[in-house]
């Protein structure tokens, strides 16, 4: 007598290796994980971990969606009535984001004409590939400088920006505006609307020239620059009671 034993269930093979439509990926964003090569046995199904080769299950079947918050290793293998094969496994990179910096500050504002101030940024964090990239008069606008800190030496008041920008996004701008106090120019010369004079007589002095900078007043003086005060203004009247010389 004889038997016949037929063979009808399958054995899986494991897959060769595991694909990502997109890899690295940014914080937020999905990517499609496939298989390559393989075969399903009787009854088997592709299995999906984390965690692992039989760790955490995450899903079943080909292709899967992952959005993993960071970067992750995926597992994944046949699982059926004859056979579990080996796992492949594919690590998905995540690039993190930048976050807004919450303000910008200044270690001098005022400044005077000619000077300089350090600008920095407040808070903020740099994401993958990120710089902080600072600009005047718009965001995005001029490019002053690239980091943390810059110094500026702005010639009129400017407002300056800064953001992240990365691999994965630009964020928003804070800003902070610079006001530049701007510099006196010397007179060019004074005029008496009298002289010579009589002894006591009035005459008045007149600025010729010259410019005042922020909060700057003409100040006069006699006998030395700086000496004994004698007024306030562009022009001031005076009565010396001999020959006297004057200083603005």
């Amino acid at each position: 007598s004889s038997l016949t034993i037929t063979v009808i269930n399958t054995n899986s093979t494991a897959p060769a290796s595991v694909s990502a439509t997109s890899n690295p990926v940014c914080a937020g964003n999905s990517t499609t994980l496939l298989i390559v090569g393989g075969s399903l046995g009787s009854g088997a199904n592709w299995q999906w971990y984390s965690s692992g080769c039989g760790g955490t299950l995450i899903a079943t079947g080909v292709p899967i969606s992952v959005s993993p918050g960071s970067t992750t290793t995926y597992y994944v293998r046949a699982e059926g009535t004859c056979n579990t094969t080996a796992c492949v496994s594919i690590t998905v990179t995540v690039n993190s984001l930048s976050t807004d910096p919450t303000s910008a500050s200044t270690s001098a504002n005022p400044i005077c004409e000619g000077n300089s101030t350090s600008l920095s940024l407040v808070v903020g964090s740099l994401g993958t590939g990120a710089t902080w990239q600072w600009y005047s008069g718009t965001c995005g606008g001029a490019f002053v400088g690239t980091g943390a800190s810059i110094f500026a030496t702005p010639s009129f008041t400017t407002t300056y920006f800064v953001r992240a920008e990365g691999t994965c996004n630009t964020t928003n701008c804070v800003s902070v505006t610079v006001t530049v106090n701007t510099n006196s120019t010397p007179p060019t010369g004074i005029t008496a609307s009298v002289n010579p004079t009589c002894p006591s007589q009035a005459t008045t002095l007149t600025v010729v020239g010259g410019s005042l900078g922020s909060g700057a007043i003409w100040q006069w003086y006699s006998a030395s620059c700086g000496g004994a005060f004698v007024g306030s203004g562009t022009s001031v009247p005076v009565s010396p009671a001999t020959t006297r010389t004057y200083f603005s």
